[in-house]
């Protein structure tokens, strides 16, 4: 019976899909490789730079589907799009974060610079644990300029964060940054405050006058840093352990002694992230996990327990930022940084265009906080905060009224008003499984960061 159906109609979808192909082959036929203004257009439409109609093409499959909840947050608008943008691409929720520390390193190095100090917490879907990763502040030998500076680490706290937990190649997650570095990104309104507030402290260094136009840049304004796109173009071809270990080190340190300051290559090998259980409490059948010492997990704890932090609202970073991410299997990552203070040290080390932070005293006091049932891989909460020292205990506020309290996420960040410090926060009270349609992910109305949800629910 079947004998006499036409054989064409079997091969007709593959000749249909090639056809298709060849459409879009000849379609990308015209565009320049060379043409560094069509470049800078299609950086900005196109933060993680997947490739051509791939973008728009996840998002009518994304919208045909019946997808899961995921998201991401962060204080500044550039690197929580290129946060979305991994998800999209299939990156899980630490691929995110990874993704985002170091677009943050580019797009607001004031508070999340390659020389931030810090600490991560990431919930795993399929081990149903967490594991933190502190990265503290360690103040190097000397000055610079007579200001004291620290040891960068953040970079092999997040290298060793996604060997443990990203799933997307590592060249994936650092290529969105290095092409905002090279091809330039408008200056943000969570950039152009901190430059509004400390801009002219950068004054005395002169890597830093000519990077940042004397901090006279204004919001809307392109900065390009290609020397900072080399260093991360570097980090995304050998490895985060160039940057410690590797030639960007040996550099490193003797671009420091230049300046005046004292960093061995030594001081960076010894330098060794802290990668352990966070410090948790119970929560009916889930656990709320906090960066153990010496970050602040006491305060976030103590925001937990319904004490609101003091302080006013900031009006700038204050040398602190936090950005999280939710995939739709359930995995969740967040991380608090801190420069010490407003642009850190104030001072760029040259040839790699990286700011190094400063050894404040409360440089160290951050911490995200993560919700999560360990039973059956759930998270409830994941959130990080920045603007203030105080901000930890703020995230962990935030967390006390929307899960203990159940109040809704929007409603609980507008009426606190950013008080000590602003909040980035995701918030599923009843988890995934029933679609995420009970999620919600949100920034703080007083900051200047952005909230994307990466699919349709």
């Amino acid at each position: 019976m079947n004998a006499g159906r036409p054989r064409q109609s079997r091969t007709s979808p593959v000749r249909h899909a090639l056809a298709l192909a060849g459409l879009f082959l000849l379609a990308a036929c015209g565009r320049s490789e060379t043409d560094i203004e069509t470049e800078r257009a299609a950086q900005a439409a196109n933060p993680a730079g997947q490739s051509p109609g791939k973008a728009g093409l996840s998002r009518v499959i994304v919208d045909s589907v019946a997808s899961p909840f995921s998201a991401v947050a962060a204080d500044e608008s550039r690197a929580a799009e290129v946060g979305r943008d991994i998800l999209l691409a299939g990156g899980n929720a630490a691929d995110a974060a990874v993704a985002m520390y170091f677009a943050m390193a580019v797009t607001l190095p004031s508070a999340a610079s390659l020389g931030a100090s810090g600490a991560c917490i990431v919930h795993n879907d399929k081990t149903k644990a967490a594991e933190a990763f502190v990265f503290p502040p360690i103040a190097a030998q000397g000055t610079i300029g007579g200001q004291p500076f620290t040891v960068p680490s953040g970079v092999r706290a997040i290298t060793l964060m996604h060997v443990r937990h990203g799933q997307l190649r590592w060249e994936a997650t650092v290529a969105p940054a290095e092409r905002l570095a090279r091809f330039g990104m408008p200056v943000s309104r969570a950039l152009s405050r901190d430059l509004q507030a400390a801009g002219a402290s950068l004054g005395s260094d002169r890597e830093a006058r000519r990077i940042f136009n004397g901090g006279a840049m204004a919001e809307g304004n392109t900065l390009t840093q290609p020397e900072l796109a080399a260093t991360l173009g570097a980090i995304r071809q050998r490895g985060g352990a160039v940057f410690f270990q590797g030639q960007l080190a040996r550099t490193l340190s003797e671009q420091v002694s230049q300046m005046g300051g004292s960093l061995p290559v030594e001081a960076l090998r010894a330098a060794v992230p802290q990668a352990s259980a966070p410090v948790s409490e119970s929560h009916y059948r889930s656990r709320v996990y906090v960066a153990p010492p010496p970050a602040a997990g006491a305060q976030a704890l103590a925001g937990w327990k319904g004490q609101a932090p003091a302080g006013p609202t900031p009006s700038d970073s204050g040398g602190f930022a936090g950005l999280v991410a939710v995939d739709g299997k359930a995995g969740a990552a967040a991380c608090s940084l801190s420069m010490g203070q407003t642009f850190g040290a104030r001072a760029v080390v040259p040839g790699l265009g990286v700011l190094l932070g400063a050894p404040a005293p409360d440089a160290g006091s951050v911490s995200p906080v993560i919700i999560a049932n360990p039973g059956n891989g759930e998270f409830s909460f994941v959130g990080a905060g920045g603007g203030a020292a105080t901000a930890a205990q703020a995230t962990g506020n935030v967390a006390y009224s929307t899960i203990e309290r159940d109040q809704p996420l929007a409603i609980v960040l507008t009426s606190r008003r950013g008080q000590g410090g602003w909040v980035n926060a995701i918030v599923c009270p009843s988890g995934l499984r029933g679609g995420g349609t009970s999620c919600h992910s949100a920034i703080d109305p007083a900051g200047a960061g952005l909230a994307i949800v990466a699919t349709s629910r």
